[in-house]
């Protein structure tokens, strides 16, 4: 839910309470006016009755419907003026009817009166129905103000703010340019596009750097690392004994394990850094044929048994150099932790990919698998980097991969 109407919503929350709060004061507010208002024409009623009497009315003559006198004893003492309620017939409807009623006792004319006058009350209910009809209507108004209000606020008053998340969602660490926004008049916009611009230039900045220093690495190792190992192809070639032979060879296999494993690193820093931007949809079932056929030799060497099962037209999005390194690694591990004579099966359908191979349980935990520098053993020749590899292909690709062992089975199934 968008925040303007969260606000919208809270807003119209207070304002039902105030309302209903605001209802029950009004009730009491036009409950107490109307009872003053008919005690004041009640009291008008009594005072132009007295008046009549000292003019020397008959008291049966002024007696009508709502409106009592009775001659008292002179020597009572007179009754103050008093407003209570009572209930009496009413003489069309025929029923008991709640009424106010006034009273007092005058001495007129050497006599003395008790008067009395009523009037029908306006019931509680009739107020209190009134009151809420008009806080309904009241709050029915607001209700279609302040959602077209938050609809209005949304839609302009937020425009800097959606074109600046339009903006954020655009930039990448890979662009030259600094990340463009929109300029604004608003000052909690102006605030929050400034730190953005500074933010992505540091964050573009060190990029920049770490990229740089990535590539230099690369270049300034590799090359005293073909020095080496050049040297050491050239004493290979001259007159050694066999301890000689095997302490090159030896130096030889190390300096080609660290070569491999700068590589892996450094395709593991692109990989973080999304260096690979995906041109379009590749043909996943030629590059998976392709691949399958460059380990045919390795594959024979160890007498494995390769079925494979792969449906035609497979279209994926994915950079062809990933696809390629994610389908090497996936086959070397295949082959480089099988059986001799052992067995590979590799299906592909339109929805997943799944590479199987026999081999000895795993001496680490499944989870641990995808993690860098996690080997099964460490007597082999990986580096340990190729599966934390495929994952981050994978997690980059938008694929689901994960890892079983049942049967002396090792499976890798990757959901597209």
């Amino acid at each position: 839910m968008k925040l303007v109407f969260k606000f919208a919503i809270w807003y119209l929350v207070i304002t039902l309470l105030a309302l209903a709060i605001g209802g029950v004061i009004s009730y009491r507010e036009i409950k107490e006016e109307v009872d003053f208002e008919q005690s004041l024409y009640l009291k008008g009623k009594l005072d132009a009755a007295v008046r009549r009497l000292s003019r020397g009315m008959h008291p049966d003559s002024l007696a009508r419907h709502n409106m009592e006198i009775q001659q008292l004893d002179f020597a009572r003492p007179e009754m103050n003026f008093r407003v209570t309620d009572t209930v009496v017939m009413h003489k069309f409807l025929q029923r008991l009817e709640q009424q106010i009623k006034v009273s007092a006792s005058y001495k007129v004319n050497g006599k003395h009166y008790y008067i009395a006058a009523y009037d029908g009350m306006v019931e509680s209910d009739d107020i209190t129905d009134a009151v809420i009809k008009s806080i309904t209507g009241i709050f029915i108004v607001m209700l279609v103000v302040t959602g077209l209000l938050s609809y209005l606020i949304s839609k302009h008053l937020l425009h800097p703010f959606h074109s600046t998340l339009r903006a954020i969602r655009a930039f990448t660490l890979r662009q030259k340019e600094p990340l463009q926004l929109a300029p604004t008049r608003t000052s909690e916009f102006k605030k929050l596009n400034l730190f953005l611009q500074h933010m992505t230039e540091k964050a573009q900045h060190d990029y920049s750097n770490l990229k740089e220093f990535t590539e230099n690495a690369s270049h300034e190792m590799q090359t005293p690392l073909a020095i080496i190992r050049g040297k050491l192809e050239l004493l290979m070639e001259s007159e050694i004994n066999d301890s000689q032979a095997k302490l090159i060879m030896s130096a030889h296999n190390a300096v080609e394990k660290l070569s491999k494993m700068g590589q892996s690193l450094i395709l593991l820093a692109k990989l973080e850094n999304q260096e690979f931007e995906t041109p379009g949809k590749i043909d996943f079932s030629r590059i998976l044929s392709d691949n399958l056929l460059a380990f045919e030799e390795l594959i024979e060497m160890k007498s494995i048994t390769l079925k494979q099962d792969i449906a035609e037209n497979v279209e994926l999005s994915i950079h062809p150099v990933l696809a390629d390194i994610l389908l090497s690694n996936l086959m070397s591990n295949a082959i480089r932790h099988n059986y001799m004579e052992g067995r590979i099966t590799v299906t592909l359908t339109k929805k997943e990919l799944i590479v199987e191979n026999t081999g000895d349980p795993l001496k680490v935990a499944p989870a641990e698998i995808f993690k860098r520098f996690k080997k099964s053993t460490q007597a082999d020749d990986s580096v340990g980097l190729g599966l934390a590899i495929v994952k981050q292909i994978c997690t980059q690709n938008n694929m689901l991969i994960s890892y079983s062992y049942s049967g002396s089975e090792h499976q890798f199934r990757l959901q597209f």
